[in-house]
C-alpha cells in the first residue's frame, strides 16, 4: 500500500458524508470544548495524556465538529498517526513525505499558498523522528495550516519540542475521567438518561457554594443514583473505554495489558535507555501496595537495589507517563520541600485495583482510594488554574491530606471518608487554620455523607463535591 492509499483509508470523511459514530463519544468531555476554543488560535495545539485515555477520539470529535458545525471542506482535514506502519515503515520516512503526498496528490494545492485553512491532525506524533523541527519550519513560514497533535507523554517528555517550539505550541492535558466526568458518561451510556448538572464548589466563594449543595444533599433519589455510580467508579477508574464493556474481569485485563505493561515497555522505553525496565513494573506494584503513603528515595533504593539517581529518574518516568501521582510536603521553604518525603499514589484507581487484583473492595480499601481520588481531583484543578498541591506533615506528626496552594492563600483539605468524625480527626487542620501567620481563610473536610459547617470548616460528602 502506498502513502496516498493509506491516507485515503485514514480519512474516510473525504468520501463519506460523516464520521462513523463508532469513532465518537456519546458525551463530550470538558477538554473537547478547550480544543474547540483553540482552533482559531494560530499556535500548534498539543493534546497530551496517557495511552487509551481517549485522545484519538477527541481528534475525531474535533474533525466531526469542523465538518458539521464549521462546514469546513472535508478534503481540507488531514488525519494520520505517527505509529502507522503504512506511512512510517522505515527510518527514512519523514513527516514532509506525508505532506508532499497530501498537498500534491490529494488536495492539489501548494503548501505555501493555500486558498483556505487546512487542519492537520497527527496522532501519537512522538513516534515520528524530528517532528518538532518540521512543525517549527511550517509554523514560522506562516502557512495557512492549523496543527493539532497528540502524544502519550508529559511536558517533560516533550522537553525538546517545547524548547524548539517555544511560543508556538499550546498544551491541553487529557487525563482519566474525574468522577464528575464519569458520572456524566454513565448517565448517557448506561442509564440513557438526561444530564444532571451538579453545582461546582467555588474556592473563591465557599459560603455560596456550600449553600448551593443543600438541595442536592437532601434529594434522596439523586443521592442513591450518584452513590451507585460512585461505587462503580471507585472500582473501575476513569478510562472512557470502560463503557464499551463493563465486565470487571475483561476490564482489569485490558488495563493491565494496554496501559500498565505497554505504557512501561513501549511508551517509556521508546523515550529512555532503560537497562532494567522490569524494575519500573515492580515499583508500580510497590506503589499500589502502599498507595498514598509517604516515601523517601533512599528507602526505595534499598528496597530495589538501585542507586538514588536511577530511582529518582524511574519515579519521574512513571509520573511523566501519567501512571502515578507525586505530592510534596508543604513548607514555606522551597529547600525543605525538595528534601522532604513525597506522598506517592497510583493516578487512576482502576489501575490501582487492577494491579492489586481487587474485584471487590472493603470499606478500608475505599477510604484509601477516595483519598488518592481526591488528590487526583486536586491535580486536575492545579493544572487548570496553575495552583500547587501538597500534603502536610510537621515534626509533631500533625498531618493534613492536601494543601491547595492558590498563591494568594492556602486551603487545607482533610479526607475522612466516614460518617463518624472524632475531634482528633480535625485537630491538625484546625491548628493549621489558627496559625498566627495563616493565610488560610477556611478548610474542608471531605466526608462520606456528612454535610455541615462548623466555624470555618466545611464538611462536604465526596459524592457532592463536584469539581
Amino acid at each position: 500500500m502506498n502513502k496516498k492509499e493509506s491516507l485515503i483509508i485514514n480519512n474516510p470523511w473525504w468520501k463519506e458524508s460523516s464520521i462513523s459514530p463508532k469513532f465518537l463519544y456519546k458525551r463530550n468531555r470538558e477538554e473537547f470544548y478547550n480544543i474547540i476554543e483553540n482552533l482559531d488560535n494560530k499556535r500548534i495545539l498539543s493534546i497530551i495524556g496517557p495511552r487509551r485515555v481517549g485522545k484519538s477520539t477527541l481528534l475525531y470529535q474535533t474533525i466531526n465538529y469542523l465538518i458539521k458545525e464549521k462546514k469546513v471542506d472535508k478534503k481540507r482535514i488531514l488525519f494520520f498517526s505517527g505509529d502507522d506502519p503504512s506511512l512510517f515503515f522505515n527510518e527514512n520516512d519523514k513527516l514532509s513525505d506525508i505532506f508532499d503526498v497530501y498537498f500534491n496528490n490529494i488536495l492539489y494545492e501548494n503548501f505555501s499558498d493555500l486558498k483556505e485553512k487546512v487542519y492537520i491532525f497527527i496522532d501519537e506524533i512522538h513516534f515520528i523522528k524530528n517532528w518538532q523541527n518540521y512543525l517549527k519550519i511550517y509554523y514560522d513560514r506562516k502557512y495557512n495550516v492549523k496543527f493539532i497533535i497528540t502524544g502519550s507523554s508529559s511536558l517533560h517528555l516533550f522537553k525538546d519540542a517545547n524548547e524548539s517550539l517555544l511560543g508556538r505550541i499550546e498544551n491541553i492535558y487529557i487525563l482519566p475521567l474525574s468522577f464528575n466526568q464519569f458520572f456524566s458518561f454513565y448517565l448517557k451510556y448506561v442509564l440513557n438518561d438526561k444530564d444532571i448538572t451538579l453545582p461546582k464548589f467555588n474556592f473563591d466563594n465557599p459560603e455560596t457554594s456550600f449553600k448551593s449543595l443543600e438541595n442536592f444533599f437532601y434529594n434522596e433519589n439523586l443521592k442513591v443514583t450518584i452513590k451507585k455510580i460512585l461505587d462503580e467508579y471507585i472500582l473501575v477508574g476513569g478510562y472512557p473505554e470502560y463503557f464499551e464493556n463493563r465486565n470487571i474481569y475483561t476490564w482489569q485485563k485490558n488495563l493491565s495489558d494496554d496501559i500498565i505493561t505497554r505504557g512501561i515497555y513501549k511508551d517509556i522505553l521508546t523515550m529512555y535507555n532503560i537497562k532494567s525496565p522490569e524494575i519500573l513494573e515492580k515499583i508500580m506494584y510497590y506503589i499500589a501496595s502502599n498507595n498514598s503513603q509517604t516515601f523517601s528515595y533512599n528507602n526505595l533504593t534499598k528496597i530495589f537495589g538501585i542507586d538514588t539517581v536511577t530511582m529518582i529518574n524511574y519515579i519521574g518516568y512513571l509520573k511523566q507517563a501519567f501512571l502515578i501521582n507525586i505530592v510534596d510536603n508543604y513548607s514555606s521553604n522551597m529547600a525543605k520541600i525538595i528534601r522532604s518525603n513525597k506522598k506517592l499514589s497510583i493516578l487512576d484507581n482502576g489501575i490501582l485495583n487492577s494491579l492489586l487484583k481487587r474485584k471487590e473492595l472493603s470499606s478500608n480499601d475505599i477510604g484509601h482510594i477516595i483519598e488518592s481520588m481526591f488528590a487526583f481531583d486536586m491535580r486536575l484543578i492545579c493544572e487548570k488554574e496553575n495552583y500547587n498541591e501538597y500534603y502536610y506533615r510537621n515534626d509533631l506528626k500533625e498531618e493534613i491530606d492536601i494543601i491547595l496552594d492558590r498563591k494568594i492563600d492556602t486551603i487545607p483539605i482533610e479526607v475522612k471518608y466516614t460518617n463518624k468524625i472524632e475531634t482528633s480527626d480535625t485537630k491538625s487542620i484546625i491548628k493549621f487554620l489558627n496559625r498566627t501567620n495563616s493565610n488560610s481563610p477556611y478548610g474542608i473536610i471531605i466526608t462520606k455523607d456528612i454535610y455541615k459547617k462548623e466555624n470555618n470548616l466545611y464538611y462536604i460528602p465526596y459524592w457532592l463535591f463536584n469539581l
